[in-house]
């Protein structure tokens, strides 16, 4: 129900107007159109980058673990900058060049995953990698002479844009359900799981390129988002305790809602200047994520 509210809310308000939605004018049809985008856009990404938080955690068994900060979203980024300086251009083009620095990060934390070091360690880890990659997109920048933005918004969705996110929210979201009875398991430790009878490697894989797949359409056709996918699962965690049977609708539907909210403060609050909806989550997500590591994920202190 909030997730209707707030997208109706998004639709209809902004730009210093209304909309009526039930007598509207020929020439509304262009704003309304434009909006729904932006709505249905934010709807996705919030959604998704949520749900690809809350799977790393538990692949990774690690509640500070997000794509944002394990290195995953600037690799992503860094690679479709480059690739996009030497290969041609098309409608999905920044996704699919990505989606090659996607799956490279994938590797890394594959191998990081292996090696089996500590929590506090892989955490460091991605921030060396996530710092790496910022830096090497500024480079990017500066030889390039076009400029990046850290933090990312809605205003430059357009409609044919609107339909590839859809189509891919659509088809990662259906993919991601197919894995959400393992979420149970991931409470015992691999051994336990491979006992279990369930290739545990082989989830994990197919699990973690179908999030290459969801960073990579997130920072190729809106751009990079931080700490949300830290914060939405471990709220998740803390509300429905011990109860994992509603993690996966649960962490989508707040997700989501987030982003539309972030879009809709971003929007009004300073008008007509936007701030960018990715600024407005990380400033909102950023003291509940102090509040995660100094009390810990369920009270806990440790990871």
């Amino acid at each position: 129900m909030a997730l209707i509210v707030f997208g109706i809310l998004n639709i209809i308000s902004g730009d210093n107007s209304l909309l009526n939605l039930f007598n509207l004018r020929i020439n509304d049809y262009p704003i309304l159109q434009l909006r729904l985008s932006r709505t249905m856009v934010a709807l996705f990404t919030g959604g998704l980058i949520s749900l690809s938080g809350l799977f790393l955690q538990l692949i990774f068994r690690n509640n500070l673990v997000d794509p944002g900060l394990v290195g995953l979203t600037s690799g992503t980024s860094f690679f479709k900058n480059l690739l996009a300086i030497f290969l041609p251009a098309f409608l999905g083009s920044k996704v699919v060049y990505g989606l090659v620095g996607a799956l490279i990060l994938v590797v890394i934390l594959i191998w990081l995953k292996n090696k089996e070091i500590s929590p506090t360690r892989f955490v460091l880890f991605g921030v060396c990698l996530t710092i790496l990659f910022i830096s090497l997109n500024q480079v990017l920048s500066y030889f390039t002479h076009v400029q990046i933005n850290l933090f990312s918004g809605f205003n430059l969705i357009s409609p044919s844009v609107t339909y590839l996110m859809i189509i891919l929210g659509v088809v990662i979201v259906t993919e991601l359900i197919l894995f959400e009875k393992y979420i149970p398991y991931y409470s015992f430790n691999d051994q336990k799981i491979i006992e279990l009878g369930i290739d545990v490697k082989k989830t994990n894989l197919s699990i973690l390129l179908i999030i290459s797949l969801a960073i990579s359409a997130i920072v190729g056709i809106v751009g990079e988002f931080f700490f949300i996918g830290i914060v939405i699962p471990n709220i998740i965690k803390v509300i429905n305790g011990t109860n994992v049977k509603h993690y996966f609708i649960d962490t989508f539907m707040l997700g989501a809602n987030l982003m539309l909210i972030s879009d809709f403060i971003g929007r009004n609050l300073f008008y007509p200047v936007e701030i960018p909806a990715g600024l407005i989550c990380s400033l909102i997500c950023a003291p509940v994520l102090f509040y995660i590591v100094l009390r810990g994920s369920h009270g806990s202190k440790e990871y």
